[in-house]
């Protein structure tokens, strides 16, 4: 063993994370900056510990003290802070005499514990369990495998009640398994020799739950800057971790494209609210896919083959970097007012999701074409899933899209049977043909003088200050504001656009946009040739627009719309078709089918519902049915020039 190596394992056995709290509890009464040490040497079995000091004042000790943990992590849109995977949790005095503590009746992130008199910190050891499956949290967890690792510092920290997240300031240290690297967006302090123990520079709580930390035996980091604009754009990176060594050396031709990304989001915003920028991406085939956004860092997780040529970036792993990186604009500097909060277990008021998140949908998938990720027929093709998609959503009749940003964190996970009744998060898509149609009408009444991107110039204006190594503070803002600044631009009627669009209930969606844009929407009997690498693409046997149900591939129903024919046919979802027209069921006998439905009384299923077979007739008249989006020659097509490179 070389002495290098000598050195890292006397450092395992020595225990440095005991080493390194015992120094930071030694620090003097006065001391008021949380301090933490995450000892991540484990995390290739899946677990992580951590320590974290909390400063005691005098009027504190001699009295019960509420802690917490985070509860709405910022990009969570919801109360899915990770707590349910905390497998070790206790706290001392900071001398070594251990403190009893019980949750709040009714709360479990609050934890209550009595501070005796003279206690001048709080000392608590956090175990965490990696990889486990969540629905609100992935983005703000943690994960492990052999030599990867994703560490979301908030998912092992714990804050005294009463501290403010823009005010408090926390130091911390990371120990890494032997020869592992990590990049993060947190101020580097100073390193060991060997690399093992890196110490970070004190930041605020917001800015320490904000900066994810990526770590691993393999990286690589970019520079993402184009020479023509290194004086004009704030520094850039990228920073590549695979298990797979080879992974790390990114394709030249992604690279350039993620390169053209940067350049084009300066001149869509026209400004920056960082100081430098680092994009942090895990190629894994053992971790899922996976992206939140952060105000000087993104965190992405893709498959490794995905980014294996422009190619192979297809639809949400094509999309996942420009989203993340627009929020860094939209999101996490500008954020609507209820979601700003000074701790974080305050519940968030999310109703402005639809341009927290509709809009950023908009402006990635806009940078993606403009930046060559996307090409505009694929740009188009995403314009006409969206446009159909939300033709079919029924929701939309009992309740308006405002509510599913209002009601965003329950309605993450999708619904197996009738989801077009339920719903989910539509104010990303929807969100995103408010804001493209929002373009077509600054363009169309002011004969291109002004567009998104002038929209953009001016809410999302910023010094370069705004989001630092120390602090980062986000910049509120409300749906007056966003009257204001559209206002500002041409006299319209937003507020009734907005009134109608995303806060009343309607019955069936107007596809005005795309006759501003110089398309309309039609039924065609051909299905529309969409491009392969298009996402939200309904997967099955899909006859939404005939007769109003989609199938598996084996016969299986999988979602009917209400008033369809299926549906007045007492179709059921789940319920499995084994013939049709007195043969057995496929796809192909399925759509000849709809074919010949125009001279047929009927199409004549045999089904089996749970324990039952019976015969169904279904009433459908009018063959096959697509809706599609169609150019219109007789208007200008504003598309092209929306999507045209700045």
């Amino acid at each position: 063993m070389d002495s290098r190596k000598f050195l890292l394992a006397s450092l395992v056995f020595c225990s440095l994370a005991f080493l390194a709290t015992a120094s930071f509890a030694a620090q003097e009464a006065a001391e008021t900056t949380m301090r933490m040490v995450i000892d991540a040497r484990e995390l290739p079995r899946k677990l992580l510990t951590a320590v974290v000091t909390i400063p005691i004042s005098a009027e504190d000790a001699d009295r019960q003290i509420a802690i917490w943990y985070p509860k709405w992590v910022p990009g969570s849109h919801g109360p899915g802070g990770p707590i349910a995977n905390v497998a070790g949790f206790s706290i001392s005095d900071g001398k070594g005499h251990t403190l009893e503590w019980t949750r709040s009746p009714g709360e479990v992130y609050r934890l209550l514990v009595d501070v005796p008199a003279g206690v001048e910190s709080l000392v608590v050891k956090l175990r965490y369990i990696a990889n486990q499956p969540t629905t609100n949290s992935m983005g703000h967890d943690v994960f492990g495998t052999a030599m990867l690792g994703i560490i979301s510092p908030g998912a092992v920290l714990v804050y005294q009640e009463g501290a403010d997240i823009d005010e408090t300031m926390i130091e911390s240290q990371l120990i890494l398994p032997l020869d592992w690297k990590a990049s993060t967006a947190l101020p580097l302090k100073s390193n060991d020799d060997s690399g093992a123990m890196i110490n970070y520079a004190a930041t605020t709580l917001q800015t320490f739950v904000d900066s994810p930390i990526m770590c691993g035996r393999h990286q690589k980091i970019y520079g993402l800057n184009d020479a023509s604009q290194k004086d004009q754009i704030v520094p850039h990176h990228l920073h590549v971790f695979s298990e797979v060594e080879s992974a790390i050396e990114l394709n030249g031709e992604v690279l350039d494209r993620l390169k053209k990304m940067v350049t084009q989001t300066a001149r869509l915003m026209g400004s920056s609210p960082f100081d430098r920028f680092e994009i942090l991406l895990a190629l894994s085939n053992q971790l899922p896919a996976n992206g939140l956004e952060h105000a000087r860092s993104t965190l992405n997780v893709l498959a490794i083959d995905s980014v294996a040529s422009p190619t192979s970036l297809k639809g949400w792993s094509r999309l996942l970097i420009p989203h993340e990186y627009l929020h860094a604009w939209c999101g996490k500097y500008r954020r609507p007012d209820a979601m700003v909060t000074s701790d974080f277990h305050t519940a968030m008021g999310t109703d402005l999701l639809w341009v927290y998140e509709g809009l950023t949908q908009f402006l990635g998938e806009l940078v993606e074409a403009r930046c060559g990720l996307m090409s505009h027929d694929q740009f188009r093709d995403r314009i006409c899933v969206e446009l159909r998609n939300a033709s079919l959503q029924q929701n939309r009749q009992w309740r308006p899209l405002v509510d599913t940003a209002a009601a965003s964190h329950i309605l993450r996970s999708g619904s197996d049977a009738w989801p077009k009744l339920r719903g989910g998060q539509d104010y990303y898509m929807e969100g995103m043909l408010f804001w493209l149609e929002a373009d077509a009408v600054l363009r169309t009444k002011t004969e291109g003088r002004k567009s998104i991107d002038d929209f953009c110039q001016r809410f999302f204006q910023a010094d370069g200050t705004q989001a630092t190594a120390l602090g980062n503070r986000p910049k509120p803002f409300t749906r007056a504001e966003v009257l204001q600044e559209l206002t500002a631009l041409c006299d319209h009627d937003w507020d009734g656009m907005i009134r109608r669009r995303i806060e009343s209930p309607q019955q069936t969606f107007d596809m005005q946009v795309a006759e501003l844009l110089g398309y309309r929407m039609t039924l065609s009997k051909d299905r529309p040739s969409i491009h392969k690498s298009t996402f939200r693409l309904p997967a099955g046997d899909d006859h939404y627009d005939s007769i109003g149900a989609i199938f598996s591939s084996d016969g299986t129903v999988r979602d009917i719309l209400l008033e369809s024919p299926a549906d007045r046919a007492k179709l059921v979802p789940g319920m499995k078709v084994l013939g049709i027209n007195g043969r057995t069921f496929n796809s192909a006998r399925l759509k000849q089918a709809v074919i010949d439905s125009a001279r047929a009384s009927a199409i004549e299923f045999i089904v089996s519902d749970g324990d039952f077979i019976r015969n169904v007739e279904l009433q459908y008249h009018d063959g096959l049915k697509y809706l599609t989006l169609i150019r219109d020659e007789a208007r200008p097509d504003l598309l092209e020039a929306i999507l045209e490179p700045r």
